[in-house]
């Protein structure tokens, strides 16, 4: 019996030619019958650069004979096709791989942990170097950096493994201006994973009014204020109160406190644990060399030396649905937006850009954004298939290496629905069969967070 697979008939729609060309003339890409159209275009962009990142407009030409074999477009024609109306094609395909989606229901993979979210969401971003050129349009760090870069920003579900939203800025725009956008993405229920360079009160208080939850590293500099019996507020002093905790023996404790913004007030709690004073050490050389290359007039507060020794969180989720001494481990699944970046960068060559215009760089990014998005989709109904037939979890390397040794066959598929649905049924069992993670000793992430809370039962911490 075929096993039922929504995900790749929702991939094969995304490639179906007629609505393919239906955006393509909608956006300007295509004015007349050609030969070359929105479909092998596309093509060419997502499956032919992740077969080869580092192809050459003569071999991309030739990857339009494998999509078509009627299709007859030279290497500068090609060149000429590469513009503002490819870039806006491009742009709309992006936009709608983004809205592929999988069922709303809790899949079993998920580990019992995080079920009380409609969704996980890891925000995160990533930088790409840009020809010197183009420093107009990305400006660069300046100084000994480089002139010119792109940095793209991801949000991650990580219950289903699916792109909530990708966007680009500057190198010089700071993340904490891009969390406030992010925070339109979110929804009651959801829960917001997020460094210190994302750190922004008023996001906090916008994503709390939606409904959603927030987790994330405390500013040091952040005023926090505890309410007396006359509903009055006073300021804490956190260093003060950790000494005291510390000086009791206690090395992990949580304090229920307030954020003040004009007339706005909003509850939240402060987790902090004591970390080795190996790494309190290392974060403390950091933050003087950081402050001597800046140029600072003078060293780290003491303050602000002495929270170093601690790991803080900030958040607004209720003890009932998130213990405090399972906040670290859950702020820990943060780390896996990195194996995202890294698979962009090693296996669709978000590091191998070619050309000086504009318009060339745009759909190569676009391209490869689309592919990243269609990858992530994929892997998570595997990832899902896997676990509930197997109860084994699946290596995201292993899976993107996979697909990528077999894109060179899929070029030849994607105009054909039938054909091409074939072939990605054969792989994702495939996939399934080789592309498991190995048995290890050292359990995994997903493995901590599946059984942290029967490890927690009975586990208190210090208020």
């Amino acid at each position: 019996m075929e096993i039922i697979i929504p995900e790749i008939d929702e991939i094969v729609n995304f490639y179906e030619p007629e609505m393919v060309e239906q955006i393509a003339r909608e956006t300007g890409f295509v004015e007349r019958e050609s030969k070359f159209g929105g479909i092998e275009f596309l093509g060419i962009m997502t499956v032919g650069l992740f077969a080869e990142p580092g192809a050459s407009l003569t071999q991309m030409a030739a990857m339009a004979k494998d999509i078509n074999p009627e299709s007859e477009i030279s290497a500068p024609g090609l060149h000429q096709r590469i513009n503002g109306s490819g870039v806006e094609f491009l742009k709309k395909l992006l936009s709608k791989a983004l809205e592929l989606s999988t069922s709303k229901e809790i899949d079993e993979d998920i580990p019992r942990l995080l079920e009380s979210f409609e969704r996980v969401c890891l925000l995160d971003s990533t930088s790409i170097t840009l020809p010197e050129s183009l420093s107009a349009i990305w400006r660069g760090s300046g100084g000994d950096g480089p002139s010119s870069i792109m940095k793209l920003q991801l949000m991650l579900d990580y219950n289903s493994g699916e792109y909530v939203n990708i966007a680009s800025t500057d190198g010089v725009t700071p993340d904490q201006s891009y969390v406030m956008e992010a925070t339109r993405f979110l929804g009651k229920g959801d829960l917001a994973i997020f460094d210190l360079g994302y750190f922004n009160k008023k996001a906090l208080f916008d994503i709390s009014q939606t409904g959603a939850y927030f987790l994330c590293r405390l500013n040091h500099q952040v005023s926090l204020y505890r309410e007396d019996e006359d509903e009055e507020f006073t300021k804490l002093d956190l260093v003060k109160e950790l000494k005291r905790k510390l000086k009791a023996g206690i090395r992990a404790c949580e304090f229920h406190v307030w954020l003040l913004q004009g007339e706005s007030r909003l509850k939240v709690r402060v987790i902090a644990e004591k970390v080795p004073e190996g790494v309190a050490n290392r974060r403390r050389r950091k933050a003087r060399q950081k402050a001597k290359r800046r140029k600072e007039k003078s060293e780290p507060s003491a303050k602000y030396l002495y929270l170093l020794g601690w790991s803080l969180y900030i958040a607004n989720i209720p003890e009932e649905i998130l213990k405090a001494e399972l906040v670290s481990l859950v702020y820990g699944i943060r780390w896996q937006i990195e194996l995202v970046f890294k698979a962009w960068k090693s296996y669709h060559g978000l590091t191998q850009l070619k050309g000086e215009r504009q318009e060339r760089i745009e759909c190569f990014i676009y391209g490869r954004l689309i592919m990243m998005t269609i990858m992530a989709f994929l892997f998570g109904s595997i990832r899902r298939y896997l676990w509930n037939t197997k109860r084994r979890e699946l290596s995201f390397f292993k899976t993107v290496c996979h697909f990528q040794l077999k894109a060179h066959k899929a070029l030849s598929f994607i105009a054909n629905p039938l054909s091409f649905d074939q072939l990605l049924r054969r792989e994702f069992l495939e996939a399934c069969r080789l592309c498991m993670m190995d048995s290890r000793k050292r359990p995994s992430t997903a493995q901590k967070i599946r059984f942290a809370l029967e490890r927690s039962e009975g586990v208190a911490i210090a208020a």
